[in-house]
């Protein structure tokens, strides 16, 4: 796949997902180029995820919403707790600096959109935009449900939510969140043999 050798090829020297989640996130973007909307990183970290996404969408007309606290992970909550297992998580872990992430992104400078801040208190600056692909990793439960709650219905038909944390062990948390939050909902909830969620609006 020759787009996802160029972009893995820029992106070699950040750390970040896998390759395998990165070309999931690339050609899941590519696949909603004829959906109307922009689209959003929520939990950014060092921009990993927006990258490969920018690159997947491959719109310059498209804008970009990246919501990151800049502070690391929020409190984690008794959701966050496996059976029977205290949380590996601590308030403040994973900090990236804002400066890194917006280095990291420069190339994309002109068409994102930051938004400093804990989920969800910055989301309402977005609420009269619709989306076309909405990426979610922010490892706990509650920003997780925040996060759903805000776009979901803001998500046009055909775009897509992407979870990255849905089959990781340590984000028991963020599975908890999707499966409430989707159980009564019309689309189904595929879980990628990535570890990342997929849903298609209808």
């Amino acid at each position: 796949n020759e787009p996802f050798r160029r972009a893995s090829a820029a992106w070699q020297a950040v750390a970040g997902l896998p390759d395998d989640r990165r070309f999931f996130l690339l050609s899941t973007a590519a696949s909603v180029r004829n959906v109307e909307g922009d689209t959003a990183d929520i939990g950014v970290r060092l921009g990993t995820s927006s990258i490969f996404s920018l690159r997947g969408i491959d719109s310059a007309a498209r804008q970009h919403h990246l919501f990151e606290s800049f502070e690391g992970l929020s409190e984690p909550t008794a959701e966050d707790s496996g059976a029977g297992q205290q949380t590996v998580w601590r308030q403040g872990q994973l900090l990236v600096e804002e400066e890194v992430t917006k280095k990291n992104l420069r190339t994309y400078e002109d068409r994102c959109h930051y938004y400093k801040g804990w989920v969800p208190a910055r989301f309402p600056e977005v609420r009269d935009r619709q989306f076309a692909f909405v990426h979610i990793d922010v490892d706990l439960y509650q920003p997780t449900r925040d996060t759903l709650e805000f776009f979901y219905e803001r998500v046009n038909p055909g775009g897509v939510i992407v979870c990255d944390d849905y089959g990781s062990v340590l984000c028991p948390g963020a599975r908890k969140a999707m499966d409430e939050f989707m159980d009564d909902k019309p689309e189904s909830l595929f879980h990628i043999p990535t570890g990342q969620s997929l849903v298609v609006k209808k």
